[in-house]
């Protein structure tokens, strides 16, 4: 197995997954602590949806209340598809913005771990496009379900595959 992906100079996108704290009682309460988080470098691209002139779905949506359901606020979701191709840990607080890469070790993505589960909440940048806080992962294994042929697909392009949707908010 290659020990870096053919799509690495070509990514485009990051993916900041949070880490799961140690879980303690303070004050009466259950409160998570912080832990470190993962950084990953996608390869992706956004799925343009058909029906729709812009190719996004616009939040929130028309039939919702003649689309005032979030006063003074809307916004476009997108779907996004690629490669997951390699990841770090971060510090908790990490700024996915204005954060430092350098002196990072990169470890290829080759299986589907724990915290690329569907549902999980992330942020998400797409190329220059701003952060999307509350990216959701959609799926992060093949179309076979991460068996047979998408192990061979992962091996030569050294990635898995993810989808994610992602929402910009407009004033």
């Amino acid at each position: 197995m290659a020990s870096t992906s053919p799509l690495l100079p070509y990514q485009n996108g990051r993916l900041l997954v949070p880490g799961e704290g140690t879980v303690t009682a303070i004050g009466g309460r259950l409160v998570a602590g912080a832990a470190e988080s993962y950084l990953v470098r996608l390869f992706i691209k956004r799925a343009q949806y058909s029906g729709v002139s812009s190719g996004s779905k616009e939040l929130p949506l028309e039939s919702q209340l003649d689309g005032r359901m979030m006063p003074g606020g809307s916004g476009d979701q997108f779907y996004y598809r690629g490669y997951a191709l390699d990841f770090t840990t971060v510090p908790a607080g990490y700024d996915l913005e204005a954060g430092d890469e350098t002196g990072f070790v990169w470890t290829q993505v080759t299986t589907q771990f724990d915290w690329l589960a569907t549902g999980t909440e992330c942020e998400f940048r797409f190329g220059q496009d701003p952060i999307m806080n509350g990216a959701k992962i959609q799926r992060s294994s093949g179309i076979f379900g991460g068996q047979g042929i998408d192990e061979i697909i992962y091996q030569e392009i050294g990635g898995l595959e993810i989808q994610i949707t992602g929402a910009e908010l407009q004033n």
